[in-house]
């Protein structure tokens, strides 16, 4: 594989640059540092000062890498270098709505990741993915598989024309060559249909099976949703994914189900029952055929995407696993910073990957390499180099603990991704109605009708559930630290019960 070409030369009339790590970028209005935020120019940068080697690094620890046979080709090293350009216009899917497929301009370039922006929005909503991520599609995706375009802001959907919008704004879109070709992975067996049933994990709370339904499918993967509930809980996963098990899966292996929000008399829920007032079926339980165990191990060294930082990779050390995730914690920072992630996320790569493909590895933290400049505003967060702000892409770096991802005000915040459409939908209620604190969802009742349900927090209604059918399996004190996301504010759970 070709090394990315991070230094070829820019037209003296376009708007992209190279930042300090080599990354190409586009120049925009909203990137220019406000609230105190400094500019990433004047943060030094520690991992670039001198060279650092993983083979070095692991004999001093007498650790080892985690084997590359253990990575999925999304994880694994690409097969093809990053042709992507700034400015390149695509189709894909929003991270905080699965279901959801967008308008994207290409605004950043490193080593073999994207940070993609939402036409029309501001760039706080910006996410970062790899360039051979199966959520990106080339212009025209969505009319070609008959899925709907979430259009530009401003824009109205009768009168959005993808040719006609390039040309009027002079854009250029992706060329579809530099979308990976999953055909290889197999098709989709015809028995997963859309509307079928299973039964699935939450993702956000592994230790939870809920009914679920399948919403679409797409190549070798299908987008699993969860009966009454919006689609912040969907997600997108291969046939053989852990995450999905047939119908009876619960019952027979001793595990609580999760009755779907609304359903009558939840702790007696009856599957028979459900489908046939659904009028669903169920996908034949033969059909489903589990992957081998993750093989991951504790004390492996690997490269993973710092999610409170997301255009960071950092050197990490796994410390715990279960069964389809890992804890990881991130060499030389404190263990507050630790956390669990999908053992298949597209977020961890085998040692050497940054190398490979040509992104900045943010080596582990020691204070002895710390060189503060004279003059030079620093953020007061030990290994913290200044670089990003809690407000995401908005502000290229910071230089306080106010804005700073990892200082202790912020570190249970959602350092994450912005939801553009969860709050333009809440400023509208709020306009509607100052006094109502919660939204109304329209969901598919057990009756098979449409009923408009206060949605009460996901995690409340479950953990009621599981403490009628007496399980004692869950860490309910762990469980009610999430937020409700139907509210509009956030309100802490822990006194509900």
């Amino acid at each position: 594989m070709k090394q990315p070409n991070r230094k070829r030369k820019l037209s003296m009339n376009s708007r992209e640059h190279l930042n300090q790590d080599g990354c190409l970028v586009q120049a925009e209005e909203e990137k220019k540092p406000r609230d105190g935020a400094a500019p990433l120019s004047h943060v030094s940068s520690v991992a670039t000062q001198n060279t650092w080697s993983w083979k070095q690094y692991l004999e001093e620890q007498k650790a080892i890498a985690a084997p590359v046979e253990l990575f999925s080709k999304d994880q694994s090293f690409p097969e093809h270098e990053n042709g992507f350009q700034v400015g390149m216009r695509l189709e894909g899917i929003d991270p905080r709505h699965p279901s959801v497929f967008c308008v994207l301009s290409v605004a950043e370039v490193c080593g073999y990741r994207l940070r993609l922006h939402f036409d029309g929005y501001l760039s706080c909503y910006d996410f970062w993915t790899n360039a051979g991520s199966p959520d990106i599609h080339p212009v025209g995706w969505c009319e070609k598989t008959k899925h709907e375009l979430h259009i530009p802001k401003g824009y109205r959907k009768d009168k959005f024309v993808w040719m006609d919008y390039l040309k009027a704004c002079k854009l250029q879109n992706a060329p579809k060559k530099l979308f990976r070709n999953r055909s290889s992975n197999g098709p989709m067996p015809k028995e997963f249909q859309v509307g079928m049933k299973l039964e699935a994990v939450d993702r956000k709370n592994p230790s939870l099976v809920c009914v679920a339904t399948i919403a679409d499918t797409v190549e070798d993967r299908l987008l699993v949703h969860f009966d009454n509930w919006d689609d912040s809980y969907d997600y997108w996963c291969d046939v053989n994914s852990p995450y999905v098990q047939p119908v009876g899966w619960c019952q027979e292996n001793g595990r609580t189900l999760i009755a779907p929000q609304g359903y009558p008399d939840p702790e007696n829920f009856s599957w028979t029952k459900y489908l046939e007032a659904t009028h669903t079926s169920a996908v034949p339980a033969e059909v489903f055929k589990m992957r081998l165990p993750h093989g991951f191990l504790p004390n492996m060294k690997l490269e993973v995407v710092d999610k409170r930082n997301p255009r960071l990779i950092r050197v990490a050390t796994i410390i715990d696993v279960d069964d389809q995730r890992i804890k990881v914690h991130f060499d030389g920072w404190d263990h507050k910073y630790d956390y669990w992630m999908d053992a298949d996320s597209p977020d961890i790569h085998p040692v050497g990957w940054c190398g490979v493909t040509g992104h900045p590895l943010e080596r582990p933290y020691r204070a002895n390499d710390v060189k503060i400049l004279p003059g030079q505003a620093v953020c007061p967060t030990p290994g913290c180099r200044g670089i990003g702000h809690i407000r995401g892409p908005r502000y290229s770096g910071h230089h306080s603990a106010f804005g700073c991802p990892y200082s202790d005000m912020n570190l249970k915040k959602e350092a994450t991704l912005q939801d553009r459409l969860r709050e333009q939908t809440q400023a509208n209620l709020e306009l509607d109605s100052s006094h109502s604190k919660l939204e109304n969802l329209c969901s598919l009742n057990f009756s098979g009708k449409h009923e408009k349900v206060n949605s009460q927090s996901r995690l409340v209604q479950q953990a009621k559930c599981l403490k009628i059918k007496g399980k004692e399996d869950i860490d309910l004190d762990n469980l009610f630290r999430g937020k409700n996301k139907n509210t509009s504010k956030n309100t802490d759970y822990t006194f509900l019960l």
